[in-house]
């Protein structure tokens, strides 16, 4: 069964969201999860 977890900014940019899923991304891979990570830039 897929799982997601969906990230978003609000009015605020170079917050660290990136870098945020990338070490979240990191450490559930180092548990054995299976991990993809999409950047969507909708403007």
């Amino acid at each position: 069964m897929s799982k997601f977890i969906f990230v978003t900014g609000g009015v605020a940019s170079s917050v660290g969201k990136g870098i945020s899923v990338a070490s979240l991304g990191r450490l559930l891979k180092n548990r054995g999860v299976s991990v993809s990570l999409m950047k969507l830039d909708p403007y």
